[in-house]
């Protein structure tokens, strides 16, 4: 546990504003959007059992990927999780992963629990905890840090499914779960 507080957690919506992310035109849904809500869940879920928590975002607005690891940095966050939705040209691929930076230990085990959580409250495809060296918000940031992939934006089935009010709730009840798993073990 921190000494300033139980445990600051830093949540990122990722995109935002002149960024929309993945979009699926079909649906008309942007991935800054689902980022935002989810994370926006997520803060109420972390709050309630006891965690300063603190947002790169809270609106629909731009934040360069370089200031939100800045503002983590800044703040003294304990924990970084960056929050997005996935996509690829292949429509089939579909799933639920989260990226951590290499070497960082706690940011592994973080990335599993939360993966783990996430699979378990969302019922997609586990495509697993995958090292990314090149992601600024892993790189940059001082503390363990994940980027927790929903969803597949791309695919119709999870698009849909990342649509619906009750999914994003589940997203965040994952993340949550993940992390104060993590915490117990620690």
């Amino acid at each position: 546990m921190s000494g300033r507080y139980k445990n600051c957690v830093c949540r990122i919506p990722g995109h935002g504003g002149t960024d929309p992310g993945a979009v699926n035109t079909a649906l008309g849904l942007r991935e800054a959007d689902i980022n935002l809500d989810t994370a926006l869940r997520l803060e109420r879920i972390l709050k309630n059992r006891g965690y300063e928590t603190k947002m790169s975002r809270t609106t629909n607005k731009f934040v360069s990927l370089t200031d939100r690891a800045n503002m983590a940095n800044e703040w003294g966050a304990d924990y970084f999780i960056s929050v997005h939705s996935n996509a690829n040209e292949n429509p089939e691929v579909s799933g639920t992963e989260t990226l951590y930076y290499p070497g960082s230990r706690r940011g592994e085990a973080l990335a599993k629990e939360v993966q783990n959580q996430m699979v378990l409250q969302l019922h997609r495809g586990n495509r697993g905890i995958i090292p990314r060296p090149n992601l600024a918000v892993l790189r940059l940031t001082k503390m363990p840090a994940i980027l927790a992939e929903l969803a597949f934006v791309s695919n119709l089935e999870e698009a849909e499914l990342l649509s619906t009010p009750e999914f994003r709730q589940a997203a965040a009840q994952g993340i949550a779960d993940g992390l104060t798993q993590f915490l117990k073990e620690q």
